[in-house]
C-alpha cells in the first residue's frame, strides 16, 4: 500500500465524464480522510483508491453515460500544473470568443475594447 496521500495533502481534482478522459473543472483541495486503501477530499462525496487516485464512478444521471469519475493528483506535480494550465487557457479562450461575438453583434467602441483586452489575455 502506498503512503500517498496523507490527511492535509494538497491535491488537484477534476472529473472525467464517460466516454471522455478529458479533465473537467479542475480545482485544488485538501485530503480530509485516509483509511486503508482509500481517501476522501473536502467537499466531494467520492471515495478515491489510494493506488490509482481515481474515484469509484459517481452516478450523475440515469443511463449509460450518467457517471463521473474523479481523479486526484498531488498539487505540486507536473500533471496538476498541466491540467490547471489547460483549464485556464480554455477559460481565457472562451472569454475571448464571447467578447468577440459581443463586439460582432454590437460593434460599439466599448465592446471593441473589451474584445481586444480579452484577446490579449487581460
Amino acid at each position: 500500500m502506498t503512503d500517498w496521500p496523507t490527511i492535509g495533502t494538497r491535491v488537484v481534482v477534476w472529473f472525467e465524464r464517460v466516454p471522455s478522459k478529458t479533465p473537467r473543472e479542475p480545482y485544488e483541495v485538501i485530503v480530509d480522510h485516509v483509511a486503508g486503501r482509500s481517501f476522501t477530499i473536502e467537499g466531494l462525496d467520492a471515495t478515491f483508491n489510494r493506488s490509482t487516485a481515481r474515484s469509484k464512478p459517481v452516478r450523475r444521471t440515469p443511463g449509460a453515460f450518467g457517471t463521473d469519475t474523479y481523479v486526484a493528483v498531488d498539487a505540486d506535480s507536473d500533471r496538476a500544473r498541466e491540467v490547471l494550465g489547460d483549464a485556464l487557457r480554455n477559460d481565457r479562450e472562451a472569454e475571448a470568443d464571447a467578447a468577440v461575438r459581443a463586439w460582432l453583434a454590437e460593434r460599439s467602441d466599448q465592446a471593441r475594447r473589451l474584445a481586444i483586452a480579452a484577446l490579449n489575455g487581460g
